[in-house]
């Protein structure tokens, strides 16, 4: 199902790799002889590449999706930034996946393509970016950038350093017109929102597939805690700062492990708590300053500076919002970034601090039982987990819970319509591309193949797709500001 471009309800960011002579040989060089046949570091120096910038959400199923678009019959090379966390499969800042095309693919069919992701802040740089062609940070694939580290296996990929290059396309966690600053944009001086005019450089917009998203707690507070919409919300918005407020049997500060915003991860929650931006009264996210934790000049979360009351910590990605969570009770220092990309120390002292975030359901993995934290069910006291990916998710306690037969059924709705932006300047073969992965990525088949998605992502109705895994029901004219409503058609 493809939106016009009047509705605007759903967005991606794609990134070409470009910024060098390298760009040039790759767009134009369709023998790419000698993609995958490098030195040892196994260096790109010809072939056709497109480059990807958007929501961390979706990397682990995107990175699956893409090796599904390529001959297995040939080698398949990973590529990911030098120090990043994780291998290429994992939600590393920038990665890269090389290999033949199979054919059907449009006229890149049979050649040497490289297809590179960066996720690094967020999903708003699958929607500003894009529309407005700026250039971006991307990964460099090429002998001088990559050096020698890595065997180019998804577990081991090539290291390699960044250049810059302008987006070819997009992914979000929700629509481009969310995108509204100050709240739902990129920077410490939040960046202008798209104007009418830029949105209109959008060719395309297309949802690709709902993803849920949850609420992850720190162990450490009660299993008996119930958790409801209102509550959560009145977290998220800064009303309620201590336990003690949602539970007379807690106590102490709330730690919100949250976005930066220009993550759509953020957006999805500032939609689904406050309302924001759908409506003149919508409450925005709590302030990351109220506390006193944030120390601006030193680029410094201290948590034990709290001056009392709601503490937020800011993260640059979903892994970071983890390691806020897990830090939050056993202590400890990690690193992320601010809304700039400023490198950000986050200091939880001796931990014990009680959590709550904001994630999207590809990470219900980590989410272990004898976890510092779960995610938590809404309308009750439930936690759901999932301690071996062989087998299903496990729920206990009460409430309604974020399980793949809720999502589907409309009875779970904190969620993110996965969409994919392709602005008019990217034609050709790479429209071709692109456009076949649209097809693919929001297939059912293809979502109950990927591990990390087969759970928790549904496609989205009204297309050529029904039946299992593809949702029952869908926004009011495809409006995401509009209600959710079940679709008794299906």
């Amino acid at each position: 199902m493809q939106l016009k471009k009047s509705a605007l309800l759903c967005a991606a960011a794609f990134t070409v790799m470009s910024g060098s002579a390298m760009a040039t040989a790759f767009d134009t060089d369709t023998a790419a002889q000698d993609l995958l046949n490098n030195p040892s570091n196994g260096a790109v120096t010809t072939g056709h590449v497109v480059f990807i910038s958007g929501a961390s959400a979706v990397q682990k199923g995107f990175v699956t999706m893409i090796e599904a678009m390529f001959d297995g019959a040939q080698p398949i090379k990973y590529f990911s930034k030098a120090s990043s966390k994780g291998s290429a499969t994992d939600k590393a800042d920038y990665v890269a996946v090389a290999g033949t095309l199979k054919a059907g693919h449009g006229a890149w069919s049979n050649t040497k393509t490289v297809i590179v992701y960066r996720v690094t802040g967020g999903s708003v740089y699958g929607v500003n970016s894009v529309a407005r062609g700026d250039t971006i940070d991307k990964l460099d694939v090429t002998s001088t950038a990559c050096g020698s580290s890595g065997t180019g296996t998804a577990a081991d990929p090539y290291q390699c350093t960044l250049t810059t290059g302008i987006p070819d396309a997009g992914v979000s966690d929700v629509a481009p017109v969310l995108f509204k600053s100050p709240v739902n944009t990129e920077g410490e001086v939040a960046a202008e929102a798209l104007s009418e005019a830029e949105l209109s450089n959008f060719a395309s917009i297309t949802p690709i597939y709902g993803l849920a998203f949850g609420v992850p707690v720190t162990s450490n507070v009660g299993s008996s805690v119930k958790f409801n919409r209102a509550t959560v919300a009145a977290i998220m918005t800064g009303n309620v700062g201590t336990w003690d407020a949602v539970d007379g049997t807690e106590s102490g500060d709330i730690v919100i492990c949250r976005r930066t915003p220009g993550s759509g991860t953020q957006a999805v929650m500032n939609l689904w708590a406050g309302n924001y931006p759908c409506s003149a009264d919508a409450q925005r996210p709590a302030d990351r300053d109220a506390s006193g934790a944030w120390d601006e000049a030193s680029k410094t979360f201290t948590v034990a500076n709290g001056a009392g009351g709601l503490i937020v910590v800011e993260n640059a990605s979903s892994d970071d919002v983890v390691s806020c969570l897990d830090k939050a009770v056993a202590g400890g220092t990690y690193t992320t970034k601010d809304r700039s990309g400023a490198k950000v120390t986050v200091d939880f002292d001796n931990g014990g601090y009680k959590a709550i975030g904001v994630l999207s359901m590809d990470s219900l993995a980590k989410s272990k039982a004898a976890g510092n934290w779960q995610f938590r069910s809404l309308d009750g006291a439930g936690k759901i987990t999932w301690d071996n990916t062989a087998i299903a998710p496990v729920t206990t306690g009460t409430g309604k819970f974020p399980t793949k037969e809720a999502y589907e059924n409309g009875d779970w709705d904190l969620q993110g319509w996965e969409s994919f932006n392709i602005p008019t300047r990217t034609t050709g073969a790479k429209l071709q591309l692109l456009n076949k992965f649209v097809e693919k990525a929001g297939d059912p088949a293809t979502l109950a193949s990927v591990s990390a998605l087969k759970n928790v992502a549904m496609a989205i109705p009204g297309g050529v797709h029904s039946g299992p895994q593809v949702l029952d029901a869908e926004y009011l004219n495809g409006n995401q500001c509009a209600p959710y409503n079940r679709n008794y058609n299906d």
